[in-house]
């Protein structure tokens, strides 16, 4: 399972990095895309290296296996010096080339005291474990503190500025990324302080384990999975976000059903695709279906009003409809009450037709967009199958039907 972490983590940073790295080539490309390229194409290999697998094919080899350490060791805090640059670049203003160097020296110096405490801690390999000689686990504790700090530190300066930018983004996908990736953020400074409890036993055992352990490899999975989801964020509403639009158009298309059918059933001619009416389409025309769903609707609403009953307002005044907007299910009834009177041939007369034309129509504040257009019809199909007040009206429509003394129609089970 760790390895399987481990391998899924290094696969998220690689492919993300390699990704990022050939779309912002060349002089002009944003200095942060760079910087999280680096990250990225750093922290791949770190995960790689310290999966169980290959800490346990090189344990024949001690001196390699420490060597392969420390350069693991390095990549993750070069990774975490990427983020500080990523920081640095976000600034608003830029950071200045100054400011830059300054950062750049700092995580040089970082490194620098890493080798040094790693060279003054002689350690060496035994089986799973880096051990150090008695005198010495000051070094280690010491080479495990310098990278939680600076890690900390790192992604403490990166978090502050995704904060101040999320803040001023207005809502949308790209203040989606941003959120993300402070999610990212605060992941990665867990993963990172997780290297206190080395610190512990290095103190108190002088060793420490060479590869990732669960916890480890579950933070940096996480962290690269936020970090991907994050720095792509915006692609979502392009190709990356396709399936997800695709698959709740057909299930608006689906939620649609039961009112296109009680319409198509009536007036067949609705269909502006007659061989296609009865089928259900593929994921990919579902966007397409859907918009054409909401044509038919509407369309049929139109050819109903000849058989629009003015009382339904009147009917439903006094319904308690727990939480359905009113305005739903004014239009639900009025939609039934035409399909009942449509079915019996009662044609209202040219008054009761001009009072009925003032019939509920989707409220002045929907937009004129398939979406609002869509959300406004979901709710009249839930008022037209779950209202009690809607069925109500059904019954008194078909009771009207009938005549004095007569008997109505059976009614639809279909509505």
């Amino acid at each position: 399972m760790t390895d399987l972490l481990s391998f899924l983590g290094a696969a998220f940073f690689l492919v993300f990095g390699v990704h990022r790295l050939t779309i912002t080539r060349g002089s002009r490309a944003d200095p942060a895309q760079r910087y999280v390229s680096g990250f990225a194409l750093c922290m791949g290999p770190a995960l790689l290296l310290n999966s169980p697998t290959v800490t346990g094919g090189l344990a024949a080899d001690p001196v390699l296996d420490t060597a392969v350490m420390f350069v693991s060791h390095s990549l993750k805090l070069s990774g975490l010096a990427f983020l500080a640059l990523v920081a640095y670049a976000l600034k608003s203003p830029a950071a200045g080339r100054t400011a830059l160097r300054r950062q750049a020296r700092l995580a040089g110096a970082a490194l620098a005291a890493s080798l040094l405490l790693f060279l003054a801690a002689q350690p060496h390999t035994r089986g799973d474990e880096l051990s150090v000689p008695d005198g010495h686990r000051w070094a280690l504790a010491a080479f495990s503190a310098l990278f939680a700090v600076y890690g900390a530190w790192c992604l403490l300066v990166l978090a502050r500025e995704l904060a101040g930018h999320a803040a001023r983004t207005a809502p949308g996908l790209l203040r989606t990324g941003l959120r993300l990736m402070m999610l990212a953020a605060a992941f990665g400074a867990a993963w990172t302080a997780w290297a206190l409890d080395d610190v512990l036993g290095d103190l108190r055992a002088g060793h420490q384990g060479v590869g990732e352990d669960m916890v480890s490899s579950l933070l940096g999975a996480i962290t690269a999975l936020l970090a991907t989801g994050g720095a792509t964020a915006t692609l979502w509403g392009g190709p990356l976000g396709a399936p997800v639009r695709w698959l709740r158009a057909y299930r608006r298309y689906r939620a649609l059903e039961p009112l296109w059918s009680a319409l198509h059933r009536e007036l067949p001619q609705i269909a502006l695709d007659p061989s296609a009416a009865e089928r259900r389409p593929g994921l990919r025309r579902a966007e397409f279906a859907l918009y054409r769903r909401v044509i038919e609707i509407r369309d049929g609403h139109l050819a109903l009003r000849p058989y629009f009953d003015a009382d339904v307002d009147r009917w439903t005044a006094g319904a308690a409809e727990d939480g359905r907007p009113r305005q739903a299910v004014l239009e639900a009834a009025t939609i039934a009450a035409a399909l009942e009177n449509k079915r019996a041939g009662r044609r209202h007369s040219a008054q009761g037709a001009r009072t009925a034309g003032a019939a509920p129509q989707p409220p002045a504040a929907v937009a004129a967009t398939v979406a609002a257009e869509t959300a406004w019809l979901l709710e009249v199909t839930a008022a037209f199958t779950g209202s009690p007040a809607v069925a109500d009206v059904r019954r008194r429509v078909r009771r009207a039907a009938a005549g004095p003394g007569g008997t109505a129609a059976a009614p639809d089970p279909r509505t």
